[in-house]
């Protein structure tokens, strides 16, 4: 049951019952291809204006013109079996799985609400919808706010308890920002996509810190436990209006002490004792929203986080680490992640054009579970806002002759590429990164079993390449400064072991030199093609792997064939048991031939040399040395 309350003018206060809404999924758009064939969706970049120019602003009309796809639906591409076309070839292995993705989304900030509040009810749910309705939007799951005033806002800056012993969100009730997220939450339960929401402050009450203001200043010492509880009562009448709060950061930019706007600096040292005290704050208070640590560049976090992380009660406490991209690379993302074992998100940066969308694909590809563009909709005056800079184009810009207009830049498309197509609880799935100067992916594995590879060409050229999955291949050519997301079903790619002969002893000879590989050594060497006939040490028992795959049992010796330092080195029978390194694709090449891929790292096994070296899983495509024949022995 959905209630809408008309006040303050065009502000809707939502009541619903959420018990009463039930829906048959959650999650992005479902696989739809013919059954053996991927879907292809393509996005680019406007030819008539640069990704970041001002002219977005200026002259939006002529910018929009010139960009030729927008989510624009290709037709379906065949899954076929390997052509050994010499293209660039990007491996993409559903077995190999890295973090789960929590969602996709945007900012919910004070000055896109405000250009929203100058829009018709009708207009603003149609903006709403296009940022979360995941058949007739882009299906964005995760929105964040902010706790009090930021730089993005067309107001006097506030906080929620300007005078001590005086909390009150009504501002933000007042200016808006309440009413639009409680739509944004109904629109997302109502077209079986929930959102989420995480909340962000800019600056604690001026009083509790050393300033005395919103701008600038450190939080004082003695003030930790008021902030904590500030923060409690926040998250606490938030959800009194049935906005639960799922994570908030602990403090955005931590290290950066703005001259013109609400920021506060947090040493460490205050940052660790703030997680615990908020942590405390929440356990008592029966909250079970998340804490999300630093909040910051790249850079500067391997420096900042040891005083936090190191200690074991303030670790506890923190679930995720947030970060910004304004400075450093995301492999840093990567070194924390390894480092303290901790989710690894990117909370805030907008990027542009194609190679926007090839820095998201890089967010992902080193652990990050989630992705959150800043800033959603500003007008043609590039307002409002009190940022110290000027911003760069925003996905949505609002028309300043008539607020009902409102332009979906490429900014917009190339999120939905990620986020229309990419469920929450995928997984992130193996695949080579390919080349800016060709084209490259990130890959993931949805929960209803579909694959979703992202390839971005921000080459001024067309670009032909190939995805390999399982023994199966995309041959494809996609346009310059596009982005392609191509969707299949798993099952369309999996060989299951169907042609391997499981449970028999065979030999194998390399077509690379017409000769029998062998366990050289009694097995104790590495595999070779270098014999002219069979004997035992020619002779390997087929053994299902699991999850598809199969193994090979050595009868020189019992032992399992390894793609020994995870395909590093060569293949050798001295394993006992089957694990990854020991799991291999068997992929019927359908010339009577087959080849094996190494789950251990997605390469082909290769006769190196054409035979003269050891077999070693180094290939990325299929041909003649990757290729054998096997005989049934018994």
């Amino acid at each position: 049951m959905l209630e809408y309350v008309r006040n303050k003018g065009f502000i809707y206060t939502l009541v619903f019952a959420l018990a009463m809404l039930t829906f048959s999924s959650v999650g992005n758009t479902s696989v739809n291809a013919q059954e053996n064939a991927a879907e292809v969706y393509y996005s680019s970049e406007s030819s008539n204006t640069a990704p970041k120019s001002s002219d977005w602003y200026s002259n939006t009309d002529y910018a929009m013109s010139g960009v030729q796809y927008q989510l624009s639906k290709q037709s379906d591409i065949p899954l076929t079996n390997q052509s050994g076309a010499n293209v660039t070839t990007i491996n993409v292995n559903p077995n190999i799985e890295y973090q789960s993705i929590l969602g996709i989304g945007t900012s919910l900030e004070e000055s896109t609400i405000y250009n929203l509040s100058l829009m018709s009810p009708e207009k603003r749910d149609e903006v709403l919808r296009k940022m979360i309705d995941p058949t007739n939007g882009v299906g964005m799951n995760l929105m964040r706010i902010t706790f009090g005033a930021s730089d993005f806002t067309g107001r006097e800056f506030y906080s929620y308890e300007d005078t001590p012993g005086q909390f009150s969100i009504q501002k933000d009730i007042d200016y808006n920002i309440v009413a639009t997220i409680q739509q944004a939450i109904a629109i997302g339960h109502e077209t079986g996509n929930p959102i989420k929401i995480f909340a962000s402050s800019w600056s604690a009450p001026a009083w509790m810190k050393t300033s005395n203001s919103l701008i600038g200043g450190y939080l004082k010492w003695e003030n930790t436990g008021d902030l904590a509880a500030y923060y409690r009562r926040a998250v606490q009448e938030y959800e009194k209006l049935g906005i639960p709060i799922y994570a908030m950061t602990i403090q955005n930019e931590p290290l950066y002490a703005a001259p013109d706007y609400p920021s506060m600096q947090l040493t460490p040292d205050n940052e660790r004792e703030l997680v615990i005290a908020l942590n405390n704050e929440f356990a008592t208070h029966g909250i079970n929203t998340k804490l999300w640590s630093f909040d910051h560049n790249f850079a500067q976090a391997m420096d900042y986080l040891p005083g936090i992380l190191e200690n074991s009660e303030a670790n506890n406490a923190v679930d995720s680490i947030a970060f910004h991209d304004y400075d450093g690379e995301p492999t840093e993302m990567t070194k924390v992640h390894n480092t303290y074992n901790k989710n690894v998100l990117v909370s805030e940066r907008t990027v542009w054009g194609t190679s926007g969308a090839d820095r998201i694909a890089q967010y992902f590809r080193n652990y990050a579970i989630s992705y959150n563009a800043w800033v959603t909709m500003l007008d043609q005056n590039i307002a409002p806002e009190q940022w110290t800079g000027t911003p760069d184009p925003t996905m949505f810009i609002q028309s300043t002759t008539d607020r009902n207009t409102y332009y979906a830049t490429p900014e917009y498309n190339f999120i939905g590429q990620f986020s229309k197509f990419i469920q929450e609880g995928a997984k992130r799935i193996d695949s080579n990164y390919g080349s800016a100067n060709t084209v490259t992916n990130v890959s993931f594995l949805n929960p209803d079993d579909s694959i979703v590879s992202v390839v971005i060409n921000q080459t001024s050229t067309d670009q032909t390449f190939r995805i390999l999955s399982q023994g199966k291949e995309i041959l494809t050519t996609i346009p310059a400064k596009t982005v392609g997301t191509y969707i299949w079903d798993k099952d369309a790619t999996t060989n299951n072991g169907t042609s391997a002969p499981i449970g028999s002893v065979i030999s194998i000879k390399s077509m690379a030199n017409q000769l029998f590989v062998t366990a050289e050594d009694g097995g104790d060497s590495a595999l070779v093609a270098n014999r002219d006939s069979v004997g035992t040490w020619e002779e390997f028992e087929v053994v299902d792997g699991g999850n598809g795959f199969i193994a090979l049992k050595s009868l020189a010796n019992n032992q399992f064939v390894s793609a020994e330092d995870e395909g590093e080195s060569s293949l050798i029978a001295n394993r006992s048991e089957v694990q990854g390194w020991e799991q291999f694709l068997w992929i019927d090449n359908g010339d009577g031939t087959f080849s094996l891929q190494a789950n251990a790292n997605g390469k082909y096994v290769t006769a190196e040399d054409s035979g003269d070296s050891p077999l070693i899983a180094n290939r990325d495509s299929i041909g003649g040395w990757e290729k054998f024949q096997f005989t049934i022995q018994r």
